[in-house]
């Protein structure tokens, strides 16, 4: 697997005057790539601005170039394209890793949490225990691949399941008929809690 899915990227603004950063959880790739775009065509702009303003400065002792703002505005846009295409990459690339092997047609279907038999919280969420041993490396890629597929459309509420909210963990438990859903914020912590309980299907009589 690729990295946590508690990682958010964050790529750096150099050259960027508003200092500020592009993180790929700021919104879904297709978003990213719209503010590229955006951001691409306000440069294209601001340089065209620049080029047609006319000669250069005259030379001697320092003088107010008109054309240095509009300058310095298209390598700010350009830079923050470049890490909104960056953001969007990242974003889709997770989604096609943690994926693999799994059609796309199939990655927005919530996850089976279950059958189980039990639910138990531990630390940062909860610790689920499938009826059916084999089940488990399944529930894990599926659960995975799901989290990753509602990561990449910014955890819209329309293509993604009530659990999949930003910033959990899937992982095998030390039992082998375990996984566990963890956050590490106390907010996002309840939320696992709850909805866990709230989507699982049990063996009969639990």
């Amino acid at each position: 697997m690729v990295a946590p899915f508690v990682v958010a990227l964050a790529i750096a603004a150099a050259g960027c005057a508003s200092n500020e950063l592009v993180r790929a959880d700021d919104m879904s790739a297709a978003q990213h790539r719209n503010e590229a775009q955006r951001e691409q065509a306000a440069a294209d702009q601001d340089t065209a601005r620049a080029q047609g303003a006319g000669s250069a400065p005259a030379p001697g002792p320092p003088a107010f170039d008109p054309n240095e703002a509009p300058r310095r505005r298209a390598e700010a846009a350009r830079e923050h394209a470049r890490q909104h295409e960056s953001a969007a990459k990242f974003l889709e690339q997770f989604e096609a890793e943690e994926c693999a092997g799994i059609p796309a047609s199939s990655r927005a279907a919530c996850p089976l949490l279950g059958p189980l038999e039990r639910i138990e919280d531990v630390p940062g969420g909860v610790r689920v225990t499938f009826a059916d041993r084999s089940r488990v490396r399944t529930a894990i890629a599926e659960m995975r691949c799901h989290y990753a597929y509602a990561r990449a459309r910014h955890f819209d509420e329309k293509v993604g399941c009530p659990l999949y909210v930003k910033g959990i963990e899937v992982r095998q438990a030390l039992d082998p008929r375990a996984v566990e859903i963890i956050a590490h914020d106390e907010v996002t912590t309840k939320l696992i809690r709850e909805r866990s309980r709230e989507q699982a299907t049990f063996v009969r009589g639990r």
